[in-house]
């Protein structure tokens, strides 16, 4: 294992590198997530509304088609089906050539807490019951 990498631990013994563009985007996103809180504690509230700032996990999976870009989007919620997908977004964007162009769906997902289980976003709603 490389000494340049930071490490990311994970339960039992295993150890696994976390690659420094992953650190990259981390840092990136808390960056911007600071930023967006520093911008609504700035700026005049109107009144009737509210904002907030959720900082969720971006999965961005990429196809060569549309249907493909959503197979693989789907192929990932299956092989997590802990995560709650709380938006998606899409892309084309270009691609290696000049006339090939890739197909981006962003899923902005969350995790269950691990001490109570429960989800947090607006995607999730408990009944009465």
């Amino acid at each position: 294992m490389s000494t340049n990498l930071p490490e990311t631990v994970a339960e039992g013994r295993v150890v696994l590198p976390a690659p420094p563009r992953v650190v990259d985007d981390l840092a990136r996103d808390l960056t911007h997530a600071a930023a967006a809180v520093r911008a609504v504690s700035r700026g005049a509230r109107c009144g009737g509304g509210d904002v907030s700032v959720a900082a969720y996990t971006a999965v961005v999976c990429t196809g060569r088609s549309a249907a493909r870009a959503l197979e693989e989007a789907a192929a990932w919620c299956r092989q997590a089906p802990e995560a709650e997908v709380h938006s998606l977004a899409w892309a084309r964007v270009p691609g290696h050539r000049d006339d090939v162009f890739e197909y981006r769906a962003t899923l902005a997902v969350s995790f269950p807490d691990h001490e109570t289980g429960e989800h947090t976003g607006d995607t999730h709603h408990h009944a009465p019951r």
